[in-house]
């Protein structure tokens, strides 16, 4: 049966069941001045109309909460709830799954840390335009802050309602509407060698039966030095660590049979190589010199329109357009650069013989470092309207389309042929620390371009509305279809300009039809009407869903069941259970690139840095993730503290077929032995082997290599995308809300948000046994709270954050560590001018005073080896490296 069939059968059908009936559920004509107003029903986690989620609870970062924030972007703002995990895709830690794919310096939404694509990301219920080269997930950054209205978290499975990718819960971010005036803000911040700032502006208005708001803002903030952090370096011997320093250095590490000697500062020759020594090195800390954060820049627009058209029509039209700059710079250049013995600058010490030999070397301070730059630039816009039918039934109809553009460049990588060929001649010699410049010449002039699009089209119809009359309510059914058209475009070019070297490339288009249907039943057992001793309200909401793929040959169903029981005032006991999935993206199945990685890695066996390849490219065997969950919840508001809510919500969630990923992940070694027989971690392994990748095909692959291949090779990692990955989730997010007003001092309130694992189990196989991750490093911690205090009086407003994070086990070292749980405070003062004052320049001027990390806390101790990716004696997925920022924040509304 087709989907047009599936979704005229259940339209028809709800839409008899809804005239037929002789229920009273004639929607009452209202006056003509309110027909004419603006309504707005924006619900998440549901598609039943102007109705909360049953069995599951919404955590809402409200207006209040957002100008109290210290977040310069919507992803900043997000990461500040404890459900919210910085793992895989951000632009601070991006050493997890996921994080190799996102080259422009994007941010995810990962809540529970589950997974840094589980979780959908919506705007004003819609799916939007995803970004990243290969159009993965969405950036909440497209959105300017001034423009949110609330931001809406159902951390719960919502396939049945949404379809992929809302494994883990959904994020709504809603858009303000209905603002009538102008209102314009000015941000600044500074910390150690740290600066950012925020400009926006919202204007709008209303009229007789529709309103137009439309809202700007420019963020920005510095790149941030491993230089200027002292807690940030390779040899942490001295706070009982390791020393990850690497052996490519100038004086270099000559590498001679498997025997490293050390080259001395005046270099070797001919004639002093025989005062070499073995089984010595010289260390170096080239990481120290990259950038822990980069430098980004944004430009965001968005806006509402809304249309009223008679009594029964009502038109609305939503958008955003955004564009975001990032420039990182890297570390020096290194390599392990061969010299055999045809060179006329072969060295061998007394006694050793050979034909050839490595040199680990670096070309700190010799060649421009390589700074990786590009954008990330999208727009989005819905369009739609919705019309009332007889017996309060309403049909709504939206089209939305979405095109994102990314791009990352960088032209000064290590040209390793051109190194090689002047090697192998005499031009340049690596074995000295003093080369003329002009040997240097055409070594830092290799390219790497990797420009991606995605184009979304969307369209649905929705038909909604009471079926009858219980004894207990309204029986309301929401039926519609669903279709989604993704095309994408990745594209890789990369190699060097020069003649002697080459340059490879790829461009392929992929495209993607998806169509759904749904329905969802929302049944009140007990009401008003018919309540009884122990059951006020007793409701049941049952939704379902079918996709249909294009490309991947995949039909998925996915129901949900939800209720809710209030047995007495103030308190609601609710459950949920669903079936969630999330399909392959693009980039996973056909692989952004394919290639071999030179990377270095934490290796615990020896306490060190070593040099391995990783291997990146497609699988086109991945099949769609799935997931089933449960939570339990209560939600009580006390009567004797009636501006009190207090909610607890058990999860259960069983993650299987994930998709991982090791490419970027450069402590994989801490959990060598759960890969054991997957041949995903291979040690030493034989020179025909990778010959089989590198060689041009019939004989091999033809994998372009990224860097200088060592010779050998120590290490091989397997970094494709496979199904691979279990997990299976337990544990309770916790919410109070207090709120005590005074008359003589102002009102007080107090608020807590947290999550606490009770459970994480994690198998890197179908197979393989479940290991319990929970609290150690790169996976979810046993506990995350934020906790506020807030107070206002008159023109006054105070609040102070509390941020807390629980210690937890860092297993990637040999002799695992403990490491210190950590706190940071943040403040917002803000003090609102003459709020009735007849001085248009002073009326409602708002100054704040923002403090992040108020006293300067510095990230714990972490005994992992710098990455690209962040570490070096701190772990960027838990606490951030930036510091105490202090803001001045300005706000005025005409």
């Amino acid at each position: 049966m087709t989907m047009k069939v599936l979704f005229a059968r259940a339209s028809v059908l709800a839409l008899a069941g809804a005239l037929a009936s002789g229920a009273s559920a004639m929607a009452q004509t209202k006056p003509a001045s309110e027909a004419n107003s603006v309504e707005e029903v924006v619900v998440t986690g549901t598609n039943i109309r102007g109705a909360a989620p049953v069995g599951s609870t919404v955590v809402s970062v409200s207006r209040e909460d957002i100008q109290a924030s210290g977040a310069v972007t919507t992803a900043q703002l997000l990461q500040e709830t404890p459900q919210v995990f910085n793992l895989g895709v951000s632009e601070t830690s991006r050493g997890q799954s996921g994080g190799s794919g996102n080259i422009t310096y994007g941010t995810s939404v990962n809540l529970r840390g589950i997974g840094p694509y589980a979780t959908l990301a919506i705007v004003d219920g819609r799916r939007v335009i995803p970004q990243g080269t290969s159009g993965q997930s969405v950036d909440p950054s497209v959105l300017p802050t001034i423009m949110l209205e609330r931001v809406e978290i159902v951390a719960d499975g919502a396939s049945a309602v949404y379809g992929s990718d809302a494994v883990a819960g959904v994020v709504n971010m809603i858009l303000r509407r209905n603002f009538d005036g102008v209102e314009m803000s000015a941000r600044y911040g500074a910390g150690d060698n740290y600066n950012e700032r925020q400009i926006g502006v919202i204007a709008g208005h209303k009229w007789d039966g529709g309103q137009l708001t439309i809202g700007y803002e420019n963020g920005y903030h510095s790149a941030l030095s491993g230089l200027d952090r002292d807690f940030y370096r390779g040899d942490l011997s001295a706070a009982g660590g390791g020393d990850f320093r690497v052996t490519q250095c100038n004086p270099a590490t000559l590498t001679i049979n498997g025997v490293n000697y050390a080259v001395p500062a005046t270099g070797v020759t001919k004639t002093t190589a025989g005062g070499l020594v073995a089984n010595t090195t010289n260390k170096c800390d080239n990481l120290k010199y990259q950038d822990l954060l980069p430098k980004q820049e944004h430009d965001s627009v968005a806006f509402t329109l809304d249309q009223q058209v008679g009594s029964a029509v009502h038109l609305f039209a939503d958008g955003f357009a955004a564009r975001r700059k990032f420039a990182l710079r890297s570390a020096p250049a290194t390599g392990a650069f061969t010299i055999r013995s045809t060179s006329p600058d072969f060295v061998l010490p007394t006694g050793v013989t050979a034909t050839s030999e490595t040199a680990n070397y670096s070309f700190a301070g010799q060649l421009p470092l390589n700074v990786s730059s590009g954008y990330s630039k999208a727009y989005n816009f819905s369009v739609g309207g919705d019309v009332k039918l007889p017996r309060d039934f309403r049909l709504t109809a939206t089209y939305g389309y979405g095109l994102d553009t990314d791009l990352s460049l960088s032209t000064q990588g290590i040209n390793s042929t051109a190194v090689n060929n002047a090697i192998a001649s005499g031009a340049f010699n690596p074995l000295i620390p003093n080369n003329p410049a002009s040997s240097l010449a055409g070594f830092s002039n290799a390219v790497f371009f990797a420009p991606g699009w995605t184009i979304l089209q969307t369209w649905d119809a929705k038909l909604d509305g009471p079926l009858l009359h219980l004894p207990g309510g309204d029986l309301r059914v929401a039926v519609g279809y669903e279709g989604q058209r993704f095309t994408t475009q990745i594209g890789i070019f990369q190699g060097n300009p020069a003649a002697d070297g080459s340059y490879t490339s790829s461009y392929r288009r992929f495209a993607r039809n998806v169509n759904s249907a749904y329905a969802e039943l929302l049944v009140p057992i007990v009401g008003p009407d018919n309540a009884m001793p122990g059951i006020q309200k007793l409701e049941l909401d049952l939704a379902g869903r079918f996709d249909e793929y294009s490309d991947i040959g995949a039909k998925t169903r996915n129901p949900k069941v939800g209720i809710n029981w209030q047995p007495m005032d103030g308190l609601m006991l609710r459950a949920s259970y669903g079936k969630s999935f999330r399909a392959p993206g693009f980039a996973q199945i056909y692989g952004n690139s394919s290639a071999l990685f030179v990377q270095n890695y934490q290796d615990p066996t020896c306490n060190c840095t070593i040099t391995g390849v990783a291997m990146s490219g497609g699988n086109l065997n991945l099949q769609p993730e799935k997931a089933r969950t449960y939570t339990f919840g209560v939600d009580y508001q006390p009567a004797f503290l009636p501006r009190t809510k207090i909610s607890l919500s058990y999860f259960d969630i069983d993650y299987r077929n994930q998709i991982l990923a090791v490419l970027s992940d450069l402590s994989l070694l801490g959990r060598e032995s759960q890969y054991a027989g997957t041949g995903i971690i291979v040690r030493n392994p034989s020179a025909a082997f990778i010959n089989s990748l590198t060689a041009a095909p019939p004989a091999g692959l033809g994998l372009a290599v990224r860097g200088v291949l060592p010779n050998p090779v120590p290490l091989f990692v397997d970094g494709r995308s496979q199904n691979l990955g279990v997990t299976l989730a337990k544990g309770v997010d916790f919410q109070l809300s207090y709120l005590q007003p005074t008359d003589r001092y102002g009102d007080f309130g107090f608020g807590l948000n947290g999550t606490y694992f009770t459970e994480y189990k994690v198998g890197v196989t179908p197979s393989a046994p479940l290991v319990e991750q929970r609290n150690t490093i790169f996976n979810p911690l046993k506990l995350r709270a934020r906790g506020s205090v807030n107070w206002r009086k008159d023109d006054w407003a105070a609040y102070v954050f509390v941020n807390y994070e629980n210690s937890y086990t860092n297993t990637v070292p040999k002799v695992q560590q403990k490491v210190d749980a950590y706190t940071t405070v943040d403040a917002h003062l803000a003090y609102t001018f003459f709020k009735d004052g007849p001085n248009t320049w002073t009326k409602d001027l708002t100054v704040a005073l923002d403090a992040t990390n108020l006293f300067d806390t510095k990230p714990p101790f972490v005994n992992i080896g710098e990455s690209v990716n962040g570490g070096g004696g701190f772990d960027p997925t838990t606490t951030s490296p930036v510091g105490r920022v202090v803001a001045i924040s300005i706000d005025k509304r005409w």
